[in-house]
């Protein structure tokens, strides 16, 4: 079958609604059809994305979201886009569209947004990202398991009053890297809006705060959606890791997932796997390209950055 031409751009009001309608498929929620379209439509998640269609006669084939985000890399605050919801219609499937439509995207967000990376979170074989110039940040899961150990005690977190302290928790604990999500406040306020209804806490040692903590708990399964702390040696990450181990104790949740650097140790409350899915892959859009190390400390990334 000869592929007909597809229309790549960005989307009107419609084709999103259209778009939207498609990824239910995959992302419904159990939401009658026309409920998720709207809820789509008035998410704050979906709102901050710049959404692109390709359009094969007159139907949305191919669809994408780009999140608008800044990587710093030595010191240089670069525009970065996310990449998320790539879906192809099932009648367009196996005709290489959503693979054009990310190109397309690309150039786009490059010319006329002057952005530097591109950064997407696969749950499908890599290799399908790879073929388009994307490599591999090996960044692990983490389980952490309810265990009485000795951590910081915690301390509820005011995020109207207190998150000017929360962000310069999170830039001084980036001090040392090369290359890490820098977070606007606007970014900042919209995270915060997002996941009004998670726990945010400080980490206490006698009356010092030594960081914070982001926990999304789930009817006892819980995700660490973003943490900062001192630094990321690995005394300190060990520290975080047993605070969390703690905190979970005391609260009766099961387990604690979420995205964390990997460290050494044989405690069987702490373990480490390598993800299955939401693997992070990157790309440059220049002729610049990270070094191994920069590369390596993609795998700092906070799951609340997830698109």
């Amino acid at each position: 079958m000869t592929n007909e031409h597809l229309d790549c751009h960005q989307a009107s009001h419609e084709e999103k609604c259209a778009a939207f309608a498609n990824v239910y498929e995959f992302w419904g929620n159990d939401m009658p059809l026309d409920q998720y379209v709207q809820w789509r439509l008035n998410s704050l998640h979906h709102q901050r994305a710049i959404w692109y269609v390709g359009v094969a006669g007159n139907t949305v084939a191919a669809s994408l979201g780009v999140f608008p985000m800044f990587l710093s890399v030595h010191g240089d605050v670069n525009p970065t886009m996310f990449i998320g919801a790539v879906h192809t219609h099932p009648d367009f499937r196996k005709r290489g569209y959503a693979a054009e439509l990310i190109s397309y995207a690309e150039q786009d967000q490059a010319a006329h947004y002057d952005v530097r990376w591109s950064i997407l979170f696969s749950d499908i074989n890599p290799a399908y990202y790879a073929r388009m110039g994307y490599q591999t940040s090996d960044a692990p899961n983490v389980c952490i398991r309810p265990a009485d150990v000795e951590g910081w005690s915690t301390e509820p977190l005011d995020i109207a009053s207190e998150l000017d302290e929360m962000i310069a928790f999170y830039d001084s604990n980036h001090l040392g890297q090369a290359c890490f999500i820098h977070r606007p406040r606007s970014y900042w306020e919209f995270l915060t809006a997002k996941h009004s209804q998670d726990q945010f806490l400080w980490l206490v040692d006698g009356d010092q705060r030594q960081g914070y903590i982001h926990i999304r708990n789930n009817d006892g399964l819980a995700c660490l959606e973003d943490f900062a702390v001192a630094d990321h040696r690995e005394s300190t990450l060990e520290q975080l890791a047993r605070s969390v181990a703690l905190y979970a104790n005391l609260k009766g949740i099961s387990e604690v997932h979420g995205w964390f650097p990997a460290i050494t140790s044989r405690d069987s409350w702490l373990q480490f796997s390598q993800r299955q899915t939401e693997i992070t892959m990157w790309k440059s859009l220049t002729d610049r390209s990270l070094t191994s190390d920069q590369a390596e400390e993609l795998t700092f990334f906070r799951h609340i950055d997830h698109v």
